[in-house]
């Protein structure tokens, strides 16, 4: 049986330890209003180490920027908001072709990936990631977007361990509840595109037996997007 008070613990310390090790201040963290984004702010929060977490709508849904704003409300720590729509509404206007609705949308997680890394940098700062071991093994993030950070704390726990962290660490209910989205359109939902449920997702990542026809599906996501997860590839030349 997993402790997740334990977990959460060693994350912290896993996460003071790398800022000392990069002789860096702390952390920058961009929050949607989401559950993994959520937890991870909830165990950066009481660090003893600088910490920013920043809101950057992109004609996001109200209920979002709501739930960002009820996580945050009593917090000491810096919170910032940069609404980053004009912008986006500009890059696409000088773009030569549109017509990739996907592209489009995963520009979002691109721009605030920037942001946050001129943040970060401004104030000798890491990058810290929400992804989880669902999407991430999935490639369920968007590349050089949700994907851009220093570190992933949470890569190592599947979704229903996030749920897990989230009610140890008091995550507004409101957030608990909602059904998980990337919040990138009107009615998105994270279950709905991926075309399989968290709990299929997780029961196979757990080494559990799920319907043949999704174990199927799982696995050829995981092949298909193994790009998401390397490094760079390169040539590597001939020694003479």
């Amino acid at each position: 049986m997993i402790d997740f008070n334990v977990e959460i613990n060693k994350i912290r310390e896993f996460l003071l330890n790398y800022s000392k090790q990069t002789h860096t201040d702390g952390y920058v963290l961009g929050i949607s209003g989401g559950l993994d984004s959520s937890v991870m702010f909830k165990i950066l929060e009481p660090l003893p180490i600088k910490f920013i977490a920043i809101k950057m709508p992109i004609h996001s849904l109200q209920s979002d920027e709501f739930d960002a704003d009820l996580l945050t409300k009593n917090s000491n720590r810096e919170i910032l908001r940069i609404d980053l729509s004009d912008i986006y509404d500009e890059f696409i206007k000088v773009l030569p072709d549109t017509s990739n609705t996907l592209a489009n949308t995963n520009l979002k997680p691109r721009l605030r990936m920037a942001t946050l890394y001129q943040v970060a940098q401004t104030n000798n700062l890491l990058v810290c990631g929400a992804t989880n071991k669902s999407e991430y093994l999935t490639g369920y993030f968007t590349k050089h977007g949700d994907s851009g950070v220093d570190v992933m704390p949470l890569r190592e726990y599947i979704k229903s361990e996030i749920y897990k962290m989230g009610e140890l660490l008091e995550v507004p209910d409101a957030i608990l509840k909602k059904p998980p989205s990337a919040g990138l359109f009107e009615g998105q939902t994270d279950e709905d595109e991926m075309g399989i449920s968290y709990d299929e997702l997780d029961s196979y990542l757990s080494g559990k037996k799920i319907d043949e026809k999704q174990r199927q599906k799982i696995e050829l996501m995981i092949e298909k997007t193994k790009h998401k997860r390397c490094v760079p590839i390169f040539y590597k030349r001939e020694e003479e």
